[in-house]
């Protein structure tokens, strides 16, 4: 008897343990979410003069454009939350009336985040008897309505502030509950890489007390590392370690460091800046300033009137003198100049010198280009843009031999391409040069736009389209998918394919290239019209569009708004 209790004790608990560890586990999972990527757009804002529809990526109209304002929080979900004057309703791509059942949805607003999609992409928010819940994009309800109010989360996306008996928490869009909702405020410390974007980032969070409110801190694995005792906590995201968090906090009217649950720098400075540079700390103690390095160790002691970065040393001042320690702490003896600066490149460094003279040496001290310009800044390759006293740029290598002449106003690279362009202002004119420096276009009132994988240059009269090296390519290797292509004669405009049939008379003073719509733009008399990939004009030219290249869906013209957000209309 004794025996069959203890088999049925031990099978009780082993029920429990694996029940236990099945509700752990899938609460685990729960607290798991991914930010969703908009890959491509499948509907778009439509603004008429009777009100504010949405079409698709063909132009069709999915919503009349009959509304005050129309919301699309994911624009490769068809959910469109349309406002009236006194109601909304949710609409499906056919016009459908959906989430019926729910009353009060709406889009959740990032904050602190800017973005060309500025709500939450995967939740909506829906309201109950003066409660709040979330939804997802097919209507299931993610949390019940018991909320007092749910926002954005401050620098942080997939997240959301809840308020619930009016203390602050924070759920992610699978409403796991990750905070409780016991402070007056909660945000995102702001930490992002682009790997993880904002999962690593931990939380400030505050109550008001009779001496103001009070903050502490909570890590990104929700654990609480920092009481509520602090007047000022800020997380330094300019050190990009996911591992290690570092605080710098202030706790009556003194600051200090922590790095993750460990105290770096005690609480006892006036102040403490973070030199992103160096990694290293620059504190102030009374009226003295001093250095410490990522690991809480005194490189500069805090005895000086100012203490600086000085590229990858650290510049002090104290009577007049000034004393020059590198991040190991050491004193640099004879020291020559006052700046060396870091490039992107580990085997060139700039140099500035104490009259502001720059110059180049490597990773071994050895002087490459002589300290006689009056700037220099790192290229690419062994390249680099300079200037004379005279203050005309022109690029040199590391062996200080000339590679384009000291006479323009402006030289930059095009973004993350190798192509360089330098600009004489007086003439309005840019000469573009490929990676090895050759001189590859010369053109004035000239346009540079990139894109993923070429760059274009044009002006009213000529396009010009390059890969990232600066090798020109024609339109119908850029344009591969299309039907027709942009072709020029006479300082006319038309169409042809690719076996170079003109299919569109040369007749457009400007046009583009078809987009992945099926739409092209043609302009006369500076009045932009449309045309589809059948060399059909959808519409003649009658639109006066201020940008240099714009983007058709139909009849319809693309207006950018701010932080890239945009919409369609057909406004003349």
């Amino acid at each position: 008897m004794k025996k069959n209790v203890l088999v049925i004790s031990i099978i009780v608990i082993i029920i429990v343990a694996i029940t236990v560890g099945i509700v752990i586990h899938n609460k685990n999972l729960n607290k798991q979410y991914e930010i969703e990527e908009i890959s491509e757009y499948k509907y778009y804002l439509l603004s008429t003069e009777n009100g504010v529809g949405v079409i698709d990526e063909k132009g069709n109209i999915l919503v009349q454009p009959a509304y005050k304002n129309i919301k699309i929080p994911n624009p490769q979900k068809a959910v469109f939350i349309c406002e009236e004057d006194n109601s909304t309703k949710i609409l499906n791509e056919k016009g459908e009336q959906i989430f019926t059942q729910y009353t009060g949805v709406d889009a959740i607003l990032l904050k602190g985040i800017v973005s060309a999609t500025p709500y939450e992409k995967s939740v909506l928010k829906y309201e109950q008897d003066g409660k709040y819940g979330l939804l997802n994009f097919e209507g299931k309800q993610v949390t019940k309505p018991k909320y007092d109010e749910i926002e954005g989360l401050t620098n942080k996306e997939g997240e959301l502030a809840v308020r619930k008996d009016g203390k602050y928490g924070v759920i992610n869009s699978k409403g796991a509950e990750l905070i409780k909702p016991q402070y007056d405020t909660v945000s995102g410390d702001g930490f992002y890489t682009n790997e993880n974007k904002y999962k690593n980032s931990g939380y400030i969070v505050s109550n008001r007390t009779q001496d103001g409110y009070r903050y502490g801190y909570i890590n990104s694995k929700l654990k609480k590392v920092m009481d509520l005792k602090y007047s000022e906590i800020y997380r330094v995201i300019e050190n990009t370690n996911s591992e290690n968090a570092y605080i710098i906090a202030s706790i009556e009217g003194k600051y200090g460091v922590l790095k993750n649950e460990e105290i770096l720098l005690d609480y006892i400075y006036q102040d403490i800046e973070y030199g992103k540079e160096n990694n290293v700390f620059i504190v102030k103690k009374n009226t003295k300033y001093g250095a410490f390095n990522i690991e809480g160790k005194e490189i500069v002691q805090v005895n000086y009137e100012q203490v600086e970065e000085a590229g990858i040393y650290i510049k002090a001042i104290a009577n007049d003198e000034t004393q020059y320690y590198d991040l190991q702490g050491n004193k640099l003896e004879n020291y020559k100049y006052d700046i060396v600066n870091k490039t992107a490149n580990e085997n060139y460094y700039i140099t500035i010198d104490k009259e502001g003279k720059y110059g180049v040496i490597n990773n071994e001290q050895k002087e490459l280009v002589k300290q006689e310009y009056g700037y220099i800044e790192y290229l690419f390759d062994n390249y680099f843009i300079a200037s004379k006293q005279d203050g005309n740029l022109g690029i040199i290598d590391d062996k200080n031999n000339t590679k384009i002449d000291f006479k323009y106003d402006v030289i930059q690279k095009i973004g993350d391409s190798k192509i360089v362009e330098a600009k004489i202002i007086a003439q309005n004119k840019s000469e573009i040069y490929s990676e090895n420096l050759k001189l590859i276009v010369s053109m004035k009132n000239a346009a540079i736009k990139e894109y993923d994988d070429y760059v274009k240059i044009f002006n009213d009269e000529q396009t010009k389209y390059f890969d990232k090296q600066g090798e020109e390519k024609e339109n119908t290797q850029i344009f591969i998918n299309n039907e027709l292509y942009a072709v020029q004669k006479n300082n006319k405009w038309g169409f042809a394919n690719k076996n170079k049939e003109v299919i569109v008379e040369y007749k457009y003073d400007k046009v583009t290239e078809f987009n992945q719509a099926g739409y092209a733009g043609i302009c006369i008399d500076n009045k932009w019209g449309v045309i589809n990939t059948k060399g059909e004009v959808i519409v003649s030219p009658k639109y006066t569009i201020e940008e240099q290249e714009p983007e058709f869906i139909g009849e319809y013209y693309k207006v950018y708004y701010g932080y890239g957000q945009s919409y369609f209309t057909n406004k003349i």
